[in-house]
């Protein structure tokens, strides 16, 4: 093994430039293909591509062209100036290159001339029984006028009766009244109005999201809307509006944690080598591999979810322990009097060796996740397990190839400090001690953990809103109060329509326990099928014909109830908003059905009673599958749940296949794998006891947790196996870097526990229990074990 390492060594030094020139233009290759990357903050991207609820949203999505709109909200104490505001706001954004239409009112005339065809023919009746009676009482005043004798009119047959003296109809006079012609988007107050803006078909995208709420809020400005005199207030709403802002939370999250991590890392590493030339010997390898794995993802996946999108944390955080690792002992190395090519063929021989299976063993446990149905941990999976391998790749070829351009330049003799005077400063708990402290907190965390509890409530993993923005978003309430967590069903042709909307009438009468169905909208609100058309006209039209007989109804009344004058209403009448949301698309075929919850979706409980109220069911023999975020959530949660338990069985069957084929032996493999459960068990236990919910953001730390805990426990039994040292000495050099990767990884993602994201912020508190918790354990269980171990049956299974 040491000849093959110092071959490889050789090597190494003798191309390192060409290496080097490897390394960079798979660098630049990556960063030409990172281009391309895109990133989904939508809920379906982690979900199986073939779940019923994710089709039918995008059968929806491709009808309609986008649900999402943005809502421009004005609010003044006057009203004609907020008018006035959205009318030029209307001007400019409808020009707009993206903005499909820009309206702050529905053109409703129509609707509002063909009101009486909402009626049923029975209330028809009455209306036409009421205006029979203000027809006749009309004639009497006008007989009392002329005579001055109170009159009495009675029609036999029909039970009217009336007398000059009748007060006019109510009724009649609301019927008759003039017509309305628009209908603002406005609060009940009016002080509140709203412009919606639909985006053409195409912009569904983050990109486009981006570029557009940026224009929209580059227009407000401009016009000075929010002007200390301008006696407006004027924000952004909608759909779009919270996609953006949730995307920006999360990456000025994850920027901002990122960059103070990192910092407090290089400062770290810093203090502890004291050497300036460990941080880009260290970090630079890493950054290469981290390049190569978001190549590799663009090329293989495309793109992003909300959960992979901490990939490079992610990544850093497991990746910066090669290096450290690498570092530690090449340093020890020379520091003992090895020569540059010497201390690199130990690297390769013993540190790399060890690397190499802990980097497969972890990268195999991440690739556990492939066999997964839940779409964000497969690829959370992937990327992960293949950025393992790539950063191994860089570590052991751009790191001493990088080397050997500077380790000429540098000393590496011993100093104060160094490796030789830090080995007495170690203590090591002895095997009693050890049990007598950490087997009651195990015993209590192995029946506490079982109760962890999942987060149900989605808005506790998402960003807090900006003061504007919620500003905005309550307003928007206020304006808009059928909400937006709606369910969508696109069917093909009306009948269905009338047989859904009889089915869950029947439904809702029967289901008295949990109510969460509140109401079926569709195109038969509006246009009523065509029977009931021809029933309800006979009547209108006998009403007309009444009035054109040129009886004593007054001519300002006549010239008022011309609306009775109608004909068939068709679905290409209905005002343009209403044909984009109940026909969405007209050049493709089908009718577009929400049904709306009583519930609130934001609770996982309440959510999941909607979903099983509307999610599935069959209506004359066709299954139905509406779809909404909501449905999405219910679904993904429950999924989650299940594979969450498949991914930890099949990660740890993965690990302990690995380490045992490390070991050989069984007890060695308990030895190893024993800090890593003992970590784990207690992050669990403490997670339950400070309320900490495991989510579909911070769960990728417990894989995380794994990876770094085994990694640490190789690197430190291949040491304590290399030359038989006391433990207390290899705590004292390898032990030392375990620490520190450790306390790297924990600095890497505790940066999030300020994130303005519930999810990140969660994830933060989250590393600084389990990173912890396997920095005790690596700490102080690890070596009061390693005198157990059985030296003679470990079997050296990479390099023979």
């Amino acid at each position: 093994m040491q000849h093959w390492s110092e071959r490889t060594a050789h090597l190494i030094l003798g191309g390192r430039w060409l290496i080097l020139a490897l390394a960079l233009l798979a660098s630049v290759l990556s960063l030409t293909a990172f281009k391309s990357l895109k990133v989904s903050t939508k809920l379906e991207a982690l979900m199986p591509e073939g779940a019923p609820s994710v089709v039918t949203l995008n059968e929806a999505t491709d009808k309609i062209g986008s649900f999402a709109t943005i809502q421009v909200i004005v609010e003044s104490e006057d009203p004609k100036k907020a008018e006035e505001a959205l009318f030029l706001l209307e001007a400019i954004i409808r020009r707009l290159p993206w903005a499909e239409s820009a309206q702050y009112f529905e053109d409703i005339s129509v609707l509002e001339r063909h009101k009486l065809l909402q009626l049923e023919v029975g209330e028809l009746e009455k209306v036409e029984a009421t205006l029979e009676e203000e027809m006749l009482a009309a004639a009497a005043r006008k007989i009392e006028a002329s005579s001055g004798i109170p009159i009495n009119i009675t029609l036999v047959g029909k039970d009217i009766s009336v007398s000059s003296r009748s007060e006019r109809s109510a009724a009649a006079a609301d019927m008759l009244a003039p017509i309305d012609t628009e209908r603002r988007f406005a609060s009940h107050d009016g002080l509140c109005q709203a412009l919606v803006v639909w985006p053409k078909a195409g912009q569904e995208g983050l990109a486009g999201a981006k570029a557009m709420v940026s224009d929209v809020t580059a227009i407000i400005q401009a016009l000075e809307l929010n002007a200390p005199d301008s006696g407006l207030r004027v924000g952004v709403a909608g759909r779009i509006r919270n996609k953006v802002a949730q995307f920006d939370a999360v990456m000025g999250d994850v920027k901002i944690g990122l960059g103070s991590s990192i910092s407090l890392i290089l400062l770290l590493l810093l203090v502890y080598y004291r050497r300036l030339v460990a941080l880009p010997l260290i970090v630079l390898p890493l950054v290469l591999g981290i390049l190569w794995t978001i190549g590799l993802t663009t090329l293989v996946i495309g793109g992003l979810n909300l959960i992979t999108i901490f990939l490079a944390l992610i990544l850093f955080g497991l990746g910066i322990d090669f290096g450290i690792h690498n570092f530690s002992r090449y340093s020890e190395a020379r520091a003992k009097g090895d020569d540059h090519q010497s201390a690199i063929a130990t690297v390769l021989a013993h540190t790399g060796r060890a690397s190499l299976v802990a980097g497969i063993t972890t990268a195999a446990g991440f690739g556990a996740l492939l066999l997964t149905e839940f779409r964000a941990f497969r690829e959370f999976g992937f990327i992960a397990g293949s950025g393992i391998l790539l950063i191994y790749l860089a570590m052991y070829t751009v790191f001493p190839a990088l080397l050997s351009v500077v380790a000429p330049y540098v000393s590496w003799d011993g100093r104060s400090g160094t490796f030789a005077s830090r080995r007495k400063a170690v203590f090591i708990l002895s095997p009693k001690v050890t049990c007598l402290l950490f087997g009651p907190l195990l015993l209590v965390a192995f029946f506490v953990a079982p109760n962890l509890a999942f987060e149900k409530n989605f808005k506790n993993i998402q960003a807090s809103r900006t003061a504007e923005h919620q500003w905005a978003t309550d307003r928007s309430k206020r304006i808009f109060k059928g909400g937006h967590d709606r369910a969508v069903l696109v069917v093909d042709t009306l009948e269905e329509v009338e047989a859904i909307e009889a089915y869950f009438e029947a439904y809702t009468r029967q289901d008295l326990a949990t109510p969460t169905v509140a109401k079926i909208t569709s195109v038969r609100n509006f246009v009523p099928d065509r029977e009931a058309q021809a029933a309800r006209l006979k009547v209108i039209n006998r009403m007309w014909e009444r009035l054109e007989e040129g009886g004593p109804l007054p001519a300002s009344l006549r010239d008022k109830a011309k609306y009775l004058q109608i004909g068939m209403l068709d679905e290409n009448d209905l005002p343009k908003g209403i044909r984009r949301v109940f026909l969405g698309n007209e050049s493709k075929p089908g009718y577009l059905v929400y049904i709306y919850n009583s519930v609130t979706m934001d609770d996982a409980d309440l959510a999941r009673q909607f979903y099983d109220d509307a999610a599935s069911f069959t209506v004359n023999g066709k299954l139905y599958h509406p779809a909404s975020e909501g449905f999405i959530f219910v679904e993904m949660l429950a999924l989650m749940k299940a594979d969450a338990v498949k991914a930890v069985t099949l990660v740890g069957i993965v690990t302990l296949l690995a380490v045992f084929l490390f070991c050989g032996a069984v007890r060695t493999t308990a030895i190893v794998l024993l800090p890593t459960v003992a970590g784990l068990l207690l992050t669990l236990a403490i997670m339950v006891l400070t309320g900490l919910k495991l989510s579909i953001i911070n769960m990728v730390i417990l894989p995380s947790l794994i990876g770094i805990s085994v990694d640490n426990a190789i690197h430190i039994v291949e040491r304590y196996l290399e030359n038989g040292e006391a433990p207390a000495e290899v705590m004292a050099t390898t032990g030392r870097a375990a620490v520190l990767t450790t306390l790297t990884t924990l600095m890497g993602f505790g940066g999030l526990v300020t994130a303005s994201m519930g999810g990140l912020r969660s994830m933060g508190y989250l590393a600084l229990i389990g990173f912890g918790m396997c920095l005790i354990m690596t700490r102080l269980l690890l070596p009061a074990l390693l005198p157990l171990l059985e030296k003679s049956k470990i079997r050296k299974v990479v390099y023979g």
